[in-house]
């Protein structure tokens, strides 16, 4: 009996691990050039939740542990900029990658470019 319930504790990571998908790729300024320590977005685009993530030195990011069959769409967002009237320092959009589906088990590759300069 101790050995099933060591068996189904060592099986139990691997299987959540297979049931959810990863999301990983590359951030580009609007002239090709790696963005390092830039700001992207991963949407899920049917119920809007989104997570953030920074850059990191080779301009990547990624996402694990995600819902596999949902739509996504990951962007790139600009440097903090204050609003005339607000207080609050707010991003705006500058690239985006279209949106994909995750497939259970799977890593989604989605790179993002400045759309604007």
């Amino acid at each position: 009996m101790i050995r099933l319930a060591v068996i189904l504790v060592l099986c139990v990571p691997a299987l959540a691990a297979a049931n959810t998908c990863s999301v990983s790729g590359t951030a580009y300024g609007y002239h090709g050039q790696p963005l390092r320590a830039a700001v992207v977005r991963l949407t899920d685009t049917q119920n809007q939740n989104a997570a953030f993530f920074v850059t990191d030195a080779s301009a990547g990011f990624a996402f694990a542990d995600l819902a596999p069959g949902a739509r996504y769409r990951v962007d790139l967002l600009s440097a903090p900029t204050a609003v005339t009237g607000s207080r609050l320092p707010t991003r705006s959009i500058v690239g985006m990658s279209p949106a994909f589906t995750c497939m259970t088990g799977s890593t989604a590759h989605a790179d993002v470019r400045a759309q604007v300069y």
